[in-house]
């Protein structure tokens, strides 16, 4: 006597819905082999892009007390121009002027020719220690630096500028 009401269970057990569900992991693959190629390639970046420079003070100069003493090489950057004082002799290298948008432009190839100079009259000279004012934009410092790397001075030391 089915009414309608009720389906009809064949013989008292119910048919349950199987459990078993196929998940599709190929997105979460190709996401991961994305993120995997994505880090190799920026991990060489990180190499490319490092300055090799040294804090002014260190225990380097401590740990060879028998080395013979290198030739005091300082270049102050500021916003008047660039002074270069190697030992007791001093070299002034003035800006160019402002760029447009008020940035100080600095003269990186007279320091260029200047510190060729002073690598070929001292050519065991390898450190030089470069000192920036506050107001100098970090972009300026570091095309100082890499005008420091080029002339083969390659132990560059920074530190702040002595007010």
């Amino acid at each position: 006597m089915s009414g309608g009401a009720m389906p009809e269970q064949g013989g008292g057990r119910r048919r349950r819905k199987a459990l078993d569900a196929v998940i599709n992991v190929v997105p979460a693959i190709d996401l991961l082999s994305c993120c995997i190629s994505f880090l190799l390639f920026t991990a060489v970046w990180t190499q490319i892009s490092r300055l090799q420079v040294q804090q002014l003070g260190t225990g380097a100069e401590a740990a060879q007390p028998d080395a013979p003493r290198a030739l005091p090489v300082t270049l102050v950057v500021g916003e008047r121009g660039m002074a270069l004082a190697v030992g007791d002799a001093t070299y002034d290298i003035p800006s160019l002027g402002r760029s447009p948008e008020g940035a100080v432009e600095q003269d990186l190839k007279a320091l260029a020719g200047r510190l060729k100079e002073v690598r070929g009259e001292f050519p065991a000279q390898a450190s030089i220690v470069v000192s920036a004012e506050d107001t100098v934009p970090y972009g300026d410092l570091v095309a100082v630096i890499d005008a420091c790397l080029g002339a083969g001075l390659v132990q560059v030391s920074v530190t702040g500028a002595q007010g």
